[in-house]
């Protein structure tokens, strides 16, 4: 069992395409320029905000401008349009300190990225989320958000698994 677990989060490794080796070269980085990099991650003082509510409003335009009755490659371009500012949001609120956006960010992208289709349930959820978002970016809650930030990971989490289990029944 523990032998299973242990390689259940072993890390993949990717080999670098030969354009990417072309522009950065092959072998270890080396260890100060690590270092460097991540003094600069720790240490950023950089304001959030104003990125975090750029990547909202994609998001909010996306959301409105999802149509029911959608063809399948209709909802694949509707999903991309979706998913792109959350991974955005993803990727940059944990370099700003903002732990919080960026782990709902992860919940929000693994939700749309298991789902086949855009009903209204699933946009009231990705609403929510943008909403929800919104509030914390706005209020300028950096971290994990604390007692407050557990309470919307999980309601978020339970809005998933209750969209879940009414497809299922269905």
């Amino acid at each position: 069992m523990r032998q299973m677990k242990a390689q259940k989060n072993k890390a993949k490794i990717y080999k670098a395409s030969l354009e990417l080796q072309q522009r950065i070269g092959k072998g270890p980085l080396d260890p100060k320029l690590v270092a460097k990099a991540q003094k600069a991650i720790e240490e950023n003082k950089v304001d959030f905000t104003p990125l975090g509510l750029q990547f909202l409003n994609e998001l909010e335009q996306a959301i409105n401008d999802v149509s029911g009755n959608l063809t399948p490659e209709k909802v694949i371009e509707q999903k991309k349009m979706l998913t792109d500012p959350v991974m955005e949001l993803k990727a940059n609120a944990t370099i700003f300190h903002y732990s919080l956006v960026g782990n709902l960010a992860g919940v929000m992208l693994s939700f749309l990225e298991s789902i086949r289709e855009l009903d209204e349930d699933a946009i009231a959820i990705v609403r929510a989320h943008h909403d929800t978002l919104k509030a914390i970016i706005a209020k300028r809650m950096s971290g994990d958000g604390g007692e407050h930030g557990q309470v919307l990971m999980l309601e978020l989490k339970d809005a998933c698994a209750r969209y879940y289990r009414k497809k299922k029944a269905k």
